[in-house]
């Protein structure tokens, strides 16, 4: 007879940059329950995150952190603040175009593959994460990039966590991609904006943490090429997340009031909103994983597979 698993927990965090702060409240809440997650995949401000608590268990001191991070001099470097003024609150896309046409020459836009160095990314990541390889943490992580060449997405789980992460959170047109080979990788929220699929052979109860925008609640204030192109790769980008979203056993997805990823500004209500999703449904998470655990659920799944 085939041996009963033992319960493996997988925490999915999915990206999008700001929005992440909400992440910080989800563990708050799941950590102050004795939620612990066995394996934690991220993607981009999921892969921060992740990594953040990872190394420490200590949700408290990620917040901390952060808090100290967003008034730091790698902070500053990084430019963020300049997508904040004037922001098109439709699309990735149409804030780098904005900036490009106020900020930069044309043809330097069509030469130049991002508006900032990833090194800058870099030396944030390394003020924010207390350790410098996957092997130093305290829970296994994956941390998922996407490769534009071939459309794969890539996991990291050791070495230059580090490194990794700044992979992963390299948002297309803003932050630089990184050459690797024939490869160019960038944020996994290309291919994997929710990674829970990818945590299904690691894990057998995933918890699916969502930060998506939302689809578009308001209609377009300009009608023209770049706004038709830009609300249609939204809703094509989410479409596409809540179907990875369906895939957990579990899902939490805070309000992140339709935030753009550089809406750094609204860090303490994001963490808030984190909070009370998870709060309002920490009790049927309890229950689905003592359900889970019980000898009643473990023989029902044995016997069906």
């Amino acid at each position: 007879m085939k041996a009963l698993s033992k319960l493996k927990i997988g925490l999915a965090l999915g990206g999008g940059g700001a929005r992440g702060a909400a992440h910080i409240g989800v563990l708050k809440v799941l950590h102050n329950n004795d939620i612990i997650p066995d394996v934690i995949g991220g993607t981009s401000a999921g892969a921060l995150i992740g990594a953040m608590y990872a190394a420490t268990q200590d949700p408290e001191w990620v917040d901390k952190r952060f808090k100290e991070f967003l008034n730091s001099e790698p902070y500053k470097e990084m430019g963020v603040d300049r997508l904040q003024s004037d922001q098109n609150p439709e699309s990735v896309i149409g804030q780098v175009t904005k900036f490009v046409q106020n900020k930069l020459v044309f043809a330097m836009a069509l030469t130049r593959t991002s508006i900032i160095n990833k090194d800058r990314l870099t030396k944030a990541f390394d003020y924010l994460i207390p350790v410098k390889t996957f092997e130093e943490l305290m829970i296994p992580l994956n941390v998922y990039t996407t490769d534009l060449q071939s459309g794969e997405t890539i996991c990291y789980s050791s070495g230059d966590l580090i490194d990794a992460v700044t992979q992963s959170g390299s948002i297309p047109g803003f932050v630089e991609p990184t050459e690797q080979g024939d490869k160019l990788i960038v944020d996994a929220g290309v291919s994997a904006p929710l990674p829970v699929c990818e945590l299904k052979d690691k894990a057998n109860l995933i918890i699916g943490v969502d930060i998506s925008r939302g689809a578009p609640k308001e209609p377009m204030k300009k009608v023209n090429i770049i706004e038709i192109i830009t609300r249609a790769d939204r809703i094509t980008s989410q479409y596409y997340t809540n179907l990875l979203a369906n895939r957990s056993d579990f899902l939490i997805r805070p309000d992140v009031l339709g935030l753009h990823w550089s809406a750094f500004n609204k860090y303490d209500i994001l963490v808030e909103n984190g909070i009370t999703a998870t709060t309002e449904r920490i009790e049927k998470l309890k229950n689905l994983i003592k359900y889970r655990k019980s000898l009643r659920y473990r023989l029902s799944h044995l016997s069906s597979n």
